[in-house]
């Protein structure tokens, strides 16, 4: 496929489409891990990363134009500016940001940069959770609150996140998630992706 450095419209469409179904997994999988604590607070992070993955590569190997990563990023930020949790706006666009610096030399062409930025971007996706305990709490449990969310779920969430060996795990099992996830998502695009002509 041929790449210039201009977007066109088909681009723009793919890059909103599928950051849309980015974030609808995303917040499918919140959905169904709030059953239980440990799995909301500890997987569910690392699952989203895990099913995201595939739906990432696809996303930068199919538009193949710097910005996509920032593009679904801020988009996703300004998802939860609007949900209230106005800092994740911010923080998205620096990870997307970072993800772009990785992927900066034509690294749509490169699995292993894919695999790079997406790995990255999974470990950097825990300071989603890091944030409003540090630095935005009142934000935080105010959302909470509002959202439904029982004392004894925002109990967990201190307890997880400020816990050092809980949190170490989380972080490792974050990062694996979304490399396993990124190794599933190289080999679907040369098996499923490319056969049928979407890439």
């Amino acid at each position: 496929m041929s790449q210039t450095n201009k977007w066109t419209v088909k681009d723009v469409i793919t890059t909103v489409l599928l950051t849309v179904l980015l974030i609808f997994i995303q917040l499918v999988v919140n959905m169904v891990c709030m059953v239980n604590d440990f799995v909301s607070m500890v997987l569910s992070v690392g699952f989203t990363m895990l099913l995201c993955a595939p739906v990432y590569f696809l996303m930068v190997s199919r538009v193949r134009k710097r910005f996509v990563s920032l593009i679904y990023m801020t988009i996703l930020g300004l998802v939860f500016l609007i949900m209230g949790n106005w800092y994740l706006l911010p923080y998205y666009m620096a990870v997307g940001a970072v993800c772009e610096v990785i992927l900066w030399k034509n690294g749509w062409e490169s699995k292993k940069k894919i695999t790079a930025a997406w790995t990255v971007s999974s470990l950097l996706y825990n300071g989603v959770n890091l944030l409003p305990l540090w630095f935005f709490w009142d934000t935080y449990e105010a959302f909470a609150i509002s959202s439904g969310m029982e004392q004894s779920y925002i109990d967990s969430f201190v307890r997880y996140y400020s816990s050092a060996g809980w949190l170490a795990f989380i972080v490792v099992f974050t990062t694996a998630c979304g490399f396993l996830g990124s190794i599933i998502g190289g080999r679907l695009m040369n098996k499923h992706f490319k056969k049928a002509g979407v890439l």
